[in-house]
C-alpha cells in the first residue's frame, strides 16, 4: 500500500518538501537524510520474485497475475501493476480481484475517483468490502469523506492489524479534528520509535494548528529540516479535507483540474454518519429497608450529583460533536464551492485553449492555400515562359529553315537559267567546217559549276545547338522537309569551232551573295537561341546558376519531431535494474554470459524513481516478448514483460 509519493514506504517529507516550494531534486537523486529514514526493504521483493518465477512457467496463471500486480502496487510501480492486471483481465475477464487490483493501482497513481469506480464494480461483482477497505478507506480519504474512510480502516483493522492502515486511520482522525483518538491509535508505534508514526503525529498536530508542537518533532526526527517544513505545517489547517488528504498523503497542495475530472469519475457518495461515544445506561435498583433510608438517601444524594455531572458532560460533548458537523457541513460546502470555481475557470482556461487552437489551425490552413496557390501560380507563369519561349525559337529556325531553301532555288534557277542562255546562244554560231578536235570547257563555265556547288553545300551545313549555347526544345519542332541541292549542270557538250568570246559570270557572284545572305541568317539565329538560354527560368539559366535554382525551390525547415511519435507505446521485456546507470552495460553482459537468448539482443534503459529499468526489446507483440521471458527462464534467468507509454523516452545502452 503506497502511503507517499516517493521510492520506500513512509517516505514522505521529501513530497512535503517539494509541496512547500523547496527546490529537492528528482526522486532518484533524493538527499541523504531523505534516504537515512526509509524503512529497511520488504518481504514483498521476494514474494513478488517467486510470483515472477510462477509465471515464467505457467504464463496465464491467474492468482500468480494477481499477487504479481498487488505486490508491484506495495512496491511503488504501479505501472507494471497495471500491466499485470491488464492480463489478468484477459485470463478471467470480470473477475472482482482483478477490478479491486487495478482500483489500488489507480490510487497510487493520485486518481481516487477511477478507483472508487472501480471498487464499487467490485462490490457488485461479489467481492467482500474487506478485501478492499483499507484502500478504498484512502479513496474516501482523498475524495472528502473522512467518516466513510474512517468506517473502511476499521473494518479493514478488524481483519489486519496492520500497522500502515493505523497511520492511515490516524490521519483520517486527525483531518476530522479527533486528535485525541488519533494520539491513542499513535501511541503503541511512537513507543516503539516508529519514524513514520511520529511524522503522522507532527501532520495531525498541524491540521489542528499546532505548529509550534508539529516544528518540535520535525526538529528532533529530522534535524536541519526542521524549519523547512514550517510553512506546509501551517497551510494545512486552512485545507479542506479532501486536500488535506492529498496533502498528507501525496504532499499536493491545491486542487488542479486533473483532480476534478477525476473526481467526477467517482459513483455517488452518502457521507457515513461521525460515531458516536458509547452512552452509559443506569442500572436498576432494587428496594432498600425503612432503617437504611438515611444512608440511602446520602447515597442517592452523591449518585445524583455524578449524574447531574455525567448528564453535563453529555451535555457538553453533544454540543460539541453538534459543533464539528457544523464546522465539517460548512467545510464540504466550502470544498464544494472551491470545486465548482476552480472547474469552471479550467472550463474557462480550457475553451481559451480550444479557441486559440482552432485560431492557429484556421491561420495555418490559410497559410498554406495561399502558399500552394502561389507555388501553382508560379508554375503556370513558367510554363507559359517556356511554351513561349520555346514557340519563338520554333518560328526563328523556321523562317531561318525557309530563308535558306527560298536562297537554294534561287540559285539553282538562276544556275539552270544561265546554262540555258549558255546553250541558247552557242547554237546559232555553229558553222560548217573541217571537224575540229573538241576543245576543254571554258574555264569560266567550271569555275561558275564549282562555285554554285560550294554554295550548295555551305547553304545545307548547319550549325549544332549545343556549339550555339542553345538548349533543346521542349518539344519535337518538325523536321525541316529535306532540300534537294541543285544538280550540278552537266558538262557542255563538245563545242562546236566558235570564235572565243568573253561571258558574263553571274554563278559565282550570286553564290557569294546566297553565302552573304545565310552568315547574317545563322548568326542571327544563334544570337536568338542564346538570348532565349539565358531567360530566368530556363534548363540553361538553372544550369549556370544552381544558387538561384535552390533558392527557389527552397522549403521550410523540418519541425521538431513530436515525442509521442519519436517514442511511441512498445513491449518490452525487463531483465534487470539499477540504480547506477553506468553499471548497467556491464550487468547486460553478465546476464548475457549466463542466458543465450540474450545473445545478439541490444540493451535499453529507462528511469524509475531511484532506479534505472534493464529491458530488452522492443518486441511486436506481448506473445512475442512472453516467449522470451519464458526462455530466460529455462536458462535461469527471471524476468517479466513490460509496456512503455506514449512518449516515454527508451535509451538503448552503449554495448
Amino acid at each position: 500500500m503506497n502511503r507517499f509519493p516517493t521510492t520506500g514506504r513512509g517516505a514522505l517529507l521529501p513530497t512535503l518538501l517539494a509541496a512547500s516550494c523547496l527546490a529537492l531534486a528528482q526522486a532518484s537523486l533524493q538527499p541523504a537524510w531523505a534516504q537515512a529514514i526509509v524503512q529497511q526493504p520488504t518481504p514483498n521483493a521476494d514474494r513478488l520474485s517467486e510470483q515472477m518465477r510462477i509465471l515464467a512457467t505457467s504464463p496465464n496463471d491467474l492468482n500468480a497475475l494477481i499477487e504479481a500486480g498487488r505486490l508491484s502496487t506495495r512496491l511503488g510501480d504501479p505501472q507494471a501493476s497495471v500491466q499485470f492486471f491488464a492480463r489478468a483481465e484477459k485470463v478471467a475477464p470480470g473477475d472482482p480481484r482483478v477490478l479491486a487490483g487495478r482500483a489500488s493501482a489507480l490510487l497510487s497513481m493520485e486518481r481516487p475517483g477511477e478507483a472508487m469506480r472501480l471498487f464499487a464494480a467490485a462490490e457488485r461483482a461479489g467481492l467482500a468490502p474487506r478485501y478492499f477497505a483499507a484502500d478504498r478507506g484512502l479513496a474516501f480519504d482523498l475524495l472528502g469523506y473522512p467518516t466513510n474512510a474512517q468506517r473502511d480502516y476499521r473494518l479493514a483493522l478488524s481483519v489486519d492489524r496492520d500497522d500502515e492502515i493505523v497511520r492511515r486511520l490516524a490521519l483520517s482522525l486527525g483531518i476530522t479534528g479527533d486528535v485525541r483518538a488519533a494520539n491513542q491509535l499513535l501511541d503503541p508505534l511512537l513507543r516503539q520509535s516508529d519514524r513514520a508514526a511520529w511524522r503522522v503525529h507532527a501532520c495531525v498536530l498541524a491540521m489542528q494548528g499546532d505548529a509550534a508542537g508539529a516544528d518540535r518533532i520535525a526538529a528532533t526526527m529530522l534535524p536541519g529540516f526542521g524549519t523547512q517544513l514550517a510553512p506546509f505545517f501551517r497551510r494545512l489547517p486552512s485545507l479542506s479535507p479532501a486536500d488535506r488528504a492529498f496533502a498528507v498523503h501525496f504532499g499536493r497542495l491545491g486542487t488542479t483540474p486533473a483532480r476534478i475530472a477525476d473526481a467526477r469519475l467517482a459513483p455517488p457518495i452518502v457521507p457515513a454518519p461521525r460515531a458516536e461515544a458509547p452512552v452509559a445506561v443506569a442500572a436498576a435498583t432494587t428496594a432498600v429497608q425503612p432503617a437504611q433510608a438515611a444512608t440511602r438517601t446520602r447515597k442517592l444524594s452523591r449518585r445524583e450529583r455524578r449524574e447531574a455531572a455525567a448528564a453535563a458532560r453529555r451535555e457538553t460533548e453533544a454540543r460539541q460533536r453538534e459543533a464539528e458537523l457544523a464546522a465539517a457541513r460548512k467545510a464540504e460546502a466550502d470544498r464544494v464551492a472551491e470545486a465548482a470555481r476552480v472547474a469552471e475557470a479550467a472550463r474557462a482556461a480550457e475553451a481559451a485553449r480550444l479557441a486559440q487552437i482552432a485560431r492557429a489551425a484556421e491561420a495555418a490552413r490559410t497559410a498554406a492555400a495561399a502558399e500552394t496557390a502561389r507555388r501553382v501560380e508560379a508554375e503556370r507563369v513558367a510554363q507559359a515562359q517556356r511554351a513561349a519561349e520555346a514557340a519563338r525559337l520554333a518560328e526563328a529556325q523556321r523562317l531561318a529553315e525557309a530563308a535558306r531553301l527560298a536562297d537554294a532555288q534561287r540559285a539553282a534557277a538562276a544556275a539552270a537559267a544561265q546554262e540555258a542562255r549558255d546553250v541558247a546562244a552557242a547554237e546559232p554560231r555553229q558553222v560548217a567546217s573541217a571537224p575540229q578536235p573538241p576543245a576543254p570547257a571554258r574555264s569560266d563555265a567550271a569555275a561558275a559549276a564549282t562555285d554554285t556547288t560550294l554554295a550548295t553545300i555551305i547553304r545545307n551545313l548547319t550549325i549544332p545547338a549545343t556549339e550555339l549555347g542553345v538548349a533543346p526544345l521542349p518539344s519535337a519542332a518538325p523536321a525541316p522537309a529535306p532540300v534537294t541541292p541543285a544538280a550540278t549542270p552537266p558538262a557542255a557538250p563538245p563545242a562546236r569551232v566558235e570564235p572565243a568570246r568573253p561571258e558574263p559570270k553571274p554563278t559565282p557572284a550570286k553564290a557569294a551573295a546566297a553565302r552573304e545572305t545565310e552568315k547574317p541568317a545563322a548568326k542571327e539565329s544563334a544570337t536568338k537561341a542564346k538570348d532565349a538560354a539565358a531567360k530566368p527560368g530556363s534548363a540553361k539559366a538553372a544550369k549556370d546558376d544552381p544558387k538561384a535554382a535552390t533558392a527557389k525551390g527552397k522549403t521550410k525547415a523540418p519541425a521538431k519531431p513530436d515525442p509521442v511519435k519519436r517514442d511511441p507505446a512498445r513491449t518490452w521485456v525487463q531483465v534487470a535494474g539499477g540504480a547506477n546507470k553506468a553499471d548497467l552495460p556491464k550487468a547486460y553482459r553478465a546476464l548475457g554470459a549466463k542466458a543465450a537468448a540474450l545473445k545478439g539482443r541490444s540493451a535499453w534503459t529507462t528511469p524509475l524513481r531511484a532506479t534505472n529499468r534493464l529491458l530488452v526489446g522492443p518486441f511486436k507483440t506481448d506473445d512475442e516478448a512472453q516467449a522470451l521471458v519464458n526462455t530466460l527462464a529455462k536458462q535461469g534467468l527471471s524476468a517479466f514483460v513490460w509496456a512503455s507509454e506514449p512518449g516515454q523516452k527508451i535509451e538503448q545502452l552503449p554495448k
